[in-house]
């Protein structure tokens, strides 16, 4: 799950027997992940941004993020983590939830940190309904058919797994943000205050493989809801 395209290409590089599904395999991953960057990173930052500026902020809009163009939030370092190992980063929606006066801060909180992986769930959604249309009008003899779909369902996954992996109730995640809420002063203290330590052991857990089965399912689950929830466009057979 965490293998990125660069290390896909180098691995095709050094590998004797490649095959045309294997190049086609890299060039999707490949794709997808400039989708990721291009695409999902930005509207889920603007999505934070237009949340916060619903609900009185105008930081967002004043910082000049509020905006679609990826190279106004393209992180480099978040951006080569992404191509290497398929999480990644962008710069952070400057955001002052003193200025979300419509509401109270604790609602702003969870509205703002949740408007992110929402975006980024939606997105998903709305690429579901493409893929199914592609597939449906195509067929699943057509090559190209084929290509664009397994494209879109890459960038699906990814784009809901990483919805997923901002709602991890650590900090420095949207999930912390949200769970921060409803917790006690004296535990979110806690927390915050030993952030480095859980950052590190859930990078650890996650590089060992050891969250691979609830973040898979997870991700999974939502997917197919979001194809249950397309249920008026009838699956290609």
């Amino acid at each position: 799950m965490f293998k990125g395209p660069l290390i896909e290409i180098i691995q095709l590089i050094f590998k004797s027997n490649r095959t045309n599904w294997d190049i086609i395999s890299v060039v999707l991953s490949l794709f997808s992940v400039l989708i990721i960057l291009f695409v999902i990173f930005p509207l889920r930052n603007c999505g934070r941004g237009l949340v916060a500026k619903i609900l009185g902020d105008d930081t967002p809009e004043r910082s000049g993020m509020l905006t679609l163009n990826p190279i106004a939030h393209l992180d480099l370092i978040g951006a080569l983590a992404m191509l290497v190992c398929r999480i990644g980063w962008t710069k952070p929606m400057p955001i002052d939830i003193r200025r979300c006066t419509k509401v109270s801060q604790k609602k702003a909180v969870v509205l703002v940190s949740l408007a992110g992986p929402v975006a980024n769930i939606l997105l998903a959604y709305v690429l579901t309904i493409i893929y199914k249309i592609v597939m449906l009008s195509a067929g699943a003899d057509n090559m190209t058919a084929v290509y664009i779909s397994l494209g879109l369902l890459y960038t699906i996954q990814i784009s809901v797994f990483l919805a997923v992996f901002n709602l991890v109730p650590i900090p420095p995640f949207d999930g912390f943000n949200v769970l921060a809420c409803f917790l006690p002063g004296k535990a979110v203290y806690f927390m915050q205050k030993n952030q480095q330590i859980f950052y590190w052991v859930f990078f650890a857990l996650l590089i060992f493989g050891v969250l691979d089965v609830p973040l898979g399912a997870a991700t999974n689950g939502i997917i197919w809801l979001l194809e249950k929830a397309s249920f008026f466009i009838p699956a290609a057979i």
